[in-house]
């Protein structure tokens, strides 16, 4: 069986393992809830720091995996694409 950080993409940096950990625990959040807003998706993520849960929820919306949506001024929703 492979371990997480060796079936992370490739396109992570070396030494960048905890985003393997940070993903699995946003998409967890996001499939549980369906919408989610940025700071409950911090606050369940609360071994990493805000700006490591926004730069990963950033990457997976770059990448397609999932939408981030600004509301209104500082509020920010995930959700999982459209099908």
């Amino acid at each position: 069986m492979k371990s997480l950080v060796a079936a992370a993409p490739s396109s992570l940096p070396p030494g960048a393992g905890w985003q393997s950990d940070i993903t699995g625990q946003i998409f967890q959040m996001v499939k549980r809830r369906q919408v989610c807003e940025m700071e409950d998706l911090v606050k369940a993520c609360s071994s990493y720091t805000w700006n490591q849960v926004f730069l990963e929820v950033d990457r997976l919306s770059r990448t397609g995996e999932l939408r981030l949506l600004s509301n209104r001024a500082g509020v920010y929703t995930i959700t999982l694409p459209a099908a």
